[in-house]
């Protein structure tokens, strides 16, 4: 039974208005956009919607729900307003249909064959299994024998059609599913093998599911998963959301060889069963990284799976040519805020893949030691359990907030929660739902002051009894006082403590000192094991005073390519700035503001020159998710290394350089510029601080006695970015 639920809006919609003079699609602009002859659909509905882009603006679009004949399919299409150009496609899965269950096709008929369980460098424990695989016959024993159940009688035999899967011919190379006359002995180098283990291994997915609980009412897939097991000539397989179809390309090692690819494959369709509308935010990598896990836990399961090579995915398959397998084990990978994490793409020096799988297999092991198989089978359902309700554009903290809320439900009388909180923070997958705010400048050096500091609440809904407490202050450095606990903090509010503490500076304090507070935060929530945030109040010891310049933006030139479209002659732009102060050097405060647009900043180099001719590197073609760039740096989304030209004179002219290395690409540098404090002003003692209005937030009348939400707990911490990145 359901017990989640929440709320989420987008402003932004509040002052759009639908183009009502605008006609919906007909049949034939259906039929054109889907690319589905118009016989072989039922149009449902057509309603009106909004699209929002990967510049995070709403468009106004049609969403079509039809139904396709053959192949049977429930589809939702959504087009584009006046062009009526498709814009995305997903299957629906509808409610459960009593009417039809996979026990229907059920035939009792089995024989035996010959698949690797789960692949032959496992079974044989031999890391030096690898190129000669490629050409050379495998001893027996790589092998196990095993049951193909409840295939479907044909004339002259059995076909590899069952209750939870069907082995088709798609897409060359063809190569008809085979009829089975007796028990078979294929071996790798025999086409039929890899439909054999195709069938099997996702036969053998769909009844572990059963078996974990799944079947009734809660079955998940209705129907058997077609398969190509020698489905295209590239080293490449995929799962179609809208076919319910996996293809497994022969390319290098065929990848029907290797379970964990079938495995990862059938984690597709059962994320996709679960959610149908997976995709933006996260939902790229938070897809493979299940799949991985997934995969990796069947693995596991076999006994030798848990000493050989446990944490390595595709062992058999990426092994070959020059292709690398994943780990189950990134422990540098560490989680953005900032960013979204698509499929397969690095962020930041982390594979977003890996960021997602690790903390879920490693709890898994770790449970496994400490609980024995059962763990194994309790962290499958937990993580299965935790994915459902998501929606579309989650991302990673929301689902690492459910899969820990999901662990406590589940199984209170262990310590799975204890363990995957343990994992996720390691990553930083729990985001913090409060932040600190010193509420004045402090302009006194020495003595005694009244210390004020501001806390809001970062979540969508309210924190009850929050209570404080300072620890592991630095040397010299006390606060006394104390207070009642704030009785609760609604979504979105922030409230002063005023006049209830003492900061006492000491006498060893030098003006423009940066002071670190740790501050010990309790409260309470619905899920238990949110109940404590550990963070720093920085303060600085006197008022600084800003030196800034401004340089002029305009249009970046692209680079041009040849007739081929390879990249002929890079795109170079130079801006200067005169930064004009007198005496002035070169602090570790210097930001560099910038203001670009450019749809794709992964072809972007940008650096900066120094009067002296140093040259910093500020940005080499990485990852960044939007088109829009306009942020103080450095900070959380871009480290500069100032310590080149610390020392050095800030005065005189600064060049930055941006090199566009594709062309076709335009973008344009709207504004740039360069500050730093140079010098900080302190008060004598008995000068108290004062509250700046400039950091001072008045609570917020909204939000409301909701229950803890906990898919959108992080929500509020994406709004506040820019403004923290900017300070």
């Amino acid at each position: 039974m359901p017990f989640r639920y929440f709320k989420a809006s987008n402003s932004g919609l509040k002052a759009l208005k639908w183009p009502e003079s605008t006609l919906p699609p007909d049949v034939a602009a259906i039929a054109k956009a889907s690319g589905i002859k118009p016989d072989n659909f039922e149009v449902t509905t057509i309603a009106k919607g909004w699209w929002q882009s990967e510049e995070y603006s709403l468009q106004p679009v049609w969403q079509v729900k039809l139904v396709q004949l053959k192949s049977e399919a429930t589809l939702s299409f959504y087009l584009e307003l006046t062009e009526q150009k498709l814009l995305s496609q997903e299957r629906t899965v509808e409610a459960y249909q009593p009417d039809f269950t996979p026990q229907h096709l059920q035939s009792g008929h089995s024989l035996q064959a010959l698949v690797f369980e789960p692949d032959p460098k496992t079974t044989l424990m031999a890391e030096s299994l690898e190129l000669q695989a490629l050409t050379e016959l495998l001893p027996d024993a790589a092998y196990s024998l095993v049951e193909l159940q409840d295939l479907e009688a044909v004339d002259g035999g059995f076909m590899l059609s069952g209750p939870y899967v069907k082995v088709v011919d798609l897409v060359a190379p063809v190569n008809p599913s085979p009829v089975l006359s007796n028990d078979s002995e294929w071996r790798r180098h025999d086409e039929q093998f890899v439909q054999v283990m195709a069938y099997y291994h996702l036969d053998k997915a769909q009844r572990h599911l059963q078996r974990l609980g799944y079947q009734g009412p809660s079955q998940i897939f209705y129907g058997p998963i077609e398969v190509d097991a020698r489905g295209g000539t590239s080293d490449q397989s995929a799962y179609s959301f809208r076919e319910n179809r996996i293809l497994l390309g022969i390319g290098g090692v065929p990848d029907g060889e290797d379970a964990d690819v079938i495995w990862h494959e059938f984690g597709h369709g059962l994320l996709h069963f679960i959610n149908n509308s997976d995709k933006g935010g996260d939902s790229g990598a938070i897809g493979e990284g299940f799949s991985d896990f997934y995969a990796g836990v069947h693995s596991f399961r076999d006994p030798q799976g848990q000493v050989f090579e446990p944490n390595v995915m595709f062992n058999w398959d990426a092994r070959f040519g020059n292709r690398k397998p994943r780990t189950l084990n990134d422990q540098t990978a560490k989680y953005n805020p900032n960013y979204r994490y698509p499929a397969h793409q690095w962020v930041k020096d982390t594979l977003g893949d890996q960021l997602w799988s690790t903390p879920l297999f490693q709890g898994m092991r770790q449970a496994f030691v400490n609980h024995g198989e059962q763990a194994i089978d309790d962290f499958e359902r937990l993580v299965i359990e935790a994915m459902y309700g998501m929606g579309a554009g989650i991302r990673m903290d929301q689902l690492a907030l459910s899969t820990l809320d999901m662990a406590v439900r589940m199984y209170p009388n262990t310590d799975y929660g204890a363990i995957l909180q343990r994992q996720f923070d390691h990553h930083g997958l729990i985001l913090d739902p409060i932040e600190l705010t010193n509420s004045g400048v402090i302009k006194q050096q020495r003595g005694a002051i009244d210390f004020n500091f501001a806390i809001q609440n970062l979540a969508v809904a309210k924190l009850e009894a929050v209570s404080f407490s300072f620890y592991d202050l630095p040397e010299g450095i006390s606060v006394s006082g104390a207070m009642s606990p704030i009785a609760e903090l609604l979504a979105g509010e922030t409230k002063e403590v005023l006049g209830q503490f003492k900061l006492d500076l000491g006498t060893n304090l030098s003006c423009g000192q940066q002071l670190a507070l740790p501050v010990d935060v309790r409260y309470t929530s619905d899920i238990a094991a949110i109940n404590n945030s550990q963070l720093t109040l920085d303060v600085t010891i006197g008022e600084g005073k800003t030196h800034s310049v401004s340089g002029q933006g305009g249009d970046l030139l692209d680079a041009t390519a040849n007739d081929a479209g390879l990249t002929r002659e890079k795109g170079v732009s130079n801006f200067h700035l005169d930064f004009s102060q007198l005496a002035l050097k070169v602090k570790p405060n210097l930001t560099l503001a910038l203001d670009i647009e450019h749809p794709h900043f992964d072809q972007l180099t940008i650096k900066l020159t120094s009067p002296s001719g140093q040259q910093i590197t500020i940005w080499d073609r990485d990852y960044y998710p939007r088109k829009n760039f306009n942020y103080s740096l450095p900070n959380s989304l871009v480290d500069i290394d100032w310590s080149p030209i610390i020392g050095e004179s800030l005065t005189g002219n600064w060049q930055l350089q941006i090199v566009d290395h594709d062309a076709t690409k335009h973008g344009k540098l709207l504004s740039w510029g360069l500050s730093q404090i140079s010098e900080y002003t302190c008060s004598q003692p008995d000068v108290s601080s004062k509250p700046d209005p400039t950091t001072i937030q008045k609570p917020s009348k909204s939000g409301g006695s909701l229950g803890w939400s906990l898919l959108m707990l992080s929500f509020a911490y994406l709004i506040r970015k820019k403004f923290n990145m900017e300070q």
